[in-house]
Parts: C-alpha cells; structure tokens; sequence
C-alpha cells in the first residue's frame, strides 16, 4: 500500500503520465505500468495539474486509512442497544431520586443526558447517526424521568399509591404541568442534555488540511 501511495503520488502529476482502459495509470516514456522504487529519476511535474489539484501528503493517506478503520469498527446496534438501557436507568433514576427527596430536580438532566451520551458512545460510533440517535434518547429518558417524578410526588401528597394516580391520572392535567415545568429553567437543562446526547454519543473525525481527501 504505502509503495503504491509513492508511486501515485508521483505519477499523477507527472507530465509523461497516461492512462490507458484495461491497464490503468503508464508511463508515456516506457508505455507500461510504473515500476520504480522511491523517487522516479525521470519525473517531471505538471505544474497546471498541481495548481488545479495538489498532491495528496502522504499524512493524508494515513488519515484516510484510519477513517476507514474507525468506520469499519462502529457497531450501531450496540450503542443503540445500550443507550436505551441508559435512557431506562437515567429515567428511572430522576424520578427515584426527585420523589425520595420531595423535589422535582431539573438538573437530573443534565446526568441523564452525559449517562446517554457515554453508553451510547460504547459503539464506537464516528458517524452523526449516533449522536442524532443519542439526543432523541436523552430527551426521551428526560421526560420519563419528569412525567414519572411528577407522578411519584402526587401520589405521595394524597397518600395514593404510585399505580393509583399512574391508573386514574388525566394525562391532559400532567401534560399541563410538564409544560408549566418546561417553561421555567428546566428547559434548559433539557437543552443541555440533548447537547450531551448528540455530543458525546460519537467520535468526530478530524478533516486533513486543504479539506475532504
């Protein structure tokens, strides 16, 4: 691989370069495939070729393997997997901890979404498809956590059981109170979980200078 690299990056912009159907890149000098080691002793460069598209370094190439392998290592199943067991746990979470203490904690967001975040990010995930996948989690996981928090602390004020206000319950009256929560600073702690989701959920990858390989 890195002798063919070499040999490309000569030939390309080699005045004498040709291409020919069947056979691919050859040498107008000797009318057959590149066969040189190292540097070509007869190389001359097309200056206007490489105005027009410069020659690749050969860190770029590196770069370019490397994404490869990155993309071949992501396992979207399995992040996916896990993200939904943490959106479950983190939810859970929230309303456990909202209803043992009395309060409706808006911040709990901001857990849940780096718990989504970083179990989503275990598919090794270099792809945007992650991170879209991992905010729609951690917002799930959110209003779980704030609808069942709400349900828990009413059940506790009456004295009711939790499945006998979850059983009887308007969801139009909850709906009303998750809305008049979001409207105070909840919102954007909500904000910040659907950051962390999307942001924590994959690897970007670096671009090598001059752009896209």
């Amino acid at each position: 691989m890195e002798e063919l690299n070499e040999i490309d990056r000569y030939c390309r912009n080699c005045v004498s370069r040709d291409f020919v159907t069947g056979r691919g890149l050859v040498c107008k000098r000797t009318n057959a495939l590149p066969a040189f080691q190292g540097e070509c002793a007869d190389f001359q460069q097309d200056e206007e070729l490489e105005k027009m598209a410069p020659t690749p370094k050969p860190e770029d190439y590196t770069v370019q393997l490397d994404k490869k392998q990155l993309l071949a290592e992501q396992n979207l199943l399995k992040g996916v997997s896990l993200g939904i067991v943490a959106c479950i746990v983190g939810a859970a979470a929230w309303s456990l901890i909202s209803i043992s203490t009395g309060y409706q904690i808006g911040y709990m967001a901001i857990g849940v979404g780096f718990l989504v975040g970083f179990a989503m990010r275990q598919g090794k995930g270099v792809t945007p498809v992650f991170g879209i996948i991992g905010a729609a989690l951690a917002l799930l996981s959110c209003v779980l956590g704030d609808f069942f928090s709400m349900v828990g602390l009413i059940a506790k004020e009456y004295e009711l059981s939790y499945w006998e206000i979850l059983s009887g319950i308007e969801f139009e009256d909850i709906t009303s109170l998750m809305m008049e929560n979001l409207a105070s600073m909840t919102i954007v702690f909500y904000g910040i979980a659907l950051y962390e989701g999307y942001k924590l959920s994959f690897r970007e990858q670096k671009q090598p200078e001059g752009g896209k390989i």
